[in-house]
Parts: structure tokens; C-alpha cells; sequence
């Protein structure tokens, strides 16, 4: 199963209670990584974080102010951002158009 790692979730000093981590530069250089890659974060099982580098690609999405916040208080509505509404639709339409390639 993958590489795991213990790396310790901080608080900023600031007051905002946001926290942080840092990668130490022994991993980043085990994983290929370097500072400003985007990353992505998913829940894992236990409470665990799954950190990945994302392959981040632009979309150009031409939605009019009505559909825009219809679909914002959808996201809002599930939880999510409206990038990850986004992300999950597109992957939904991948999948299906995948699916009916291999089925006919």
C-alpha cells in the first residue's frame, strides 16, 4: 500500500486557528515533489489525509449569473466547493462516456 508518513498538523500564530504542514525536503524529494506543486488532499480512513500531487488542467465553463449561482447553492447545498462540483460532474461525464465506449 503506499508510503506513509506522520507529519504533525500546526496552528497559525495569527489567532485564525487555520493550521498547516510541512512537508520536510527529504519527502518532497522521495515523491518528486517541489514547493508551489499543487496538491490535493482527500479524507482517508481513521482520520487519515491522503496527500497527492494534482494534474491540474483549465476549463473554460460559460455559465450565465442564473446558472452560476444555481450551481454555487448546489455545491453549498452538498457541502462542497464549487470547484469540486465542477470536478465532480466532469469526472462523472469521463466516466460514463468510458463506460459506453467499452459497452457499445
Amino acid at each position: 500500500m503506499g508510503n506513509r508518513h506522520l507529519i504533525e498538523i500546526r496552528e497559525l500564530d495569527d489567532g485564525s486557528g487555520d493550521v498547516y504542514i510541512e512537508l520536510p525536503p527529504e519527502l518532497l524529494a522521495k515523491v518528486g515533489w517541489k514547493e508551489g506543486d499543487d496538491l490535493r488532499f482527500d479524507r482517508g480512513k481513521n482520520g487519515s489525509l491522503i496527500v497527492k500531487k494534482a494534474n491540474l488542467e483549465s476549463i473554460e465553463l460559460d455559465f450565465d449569473e442564473a446558472e452560476l449561482f444555481k450551481y454555487m447553492q448546489l455545491a453549498h447545498e452538498k457541502g462542497i466547493s464549487f470547484n469540486e462540483l465542477c470536478e465532480n460532474a466532469l469526472k462523472e461525464v469521463i466516466t460514463r462516456s468510458e463506460f459506453e465506449n467499452e459497452c457499445g
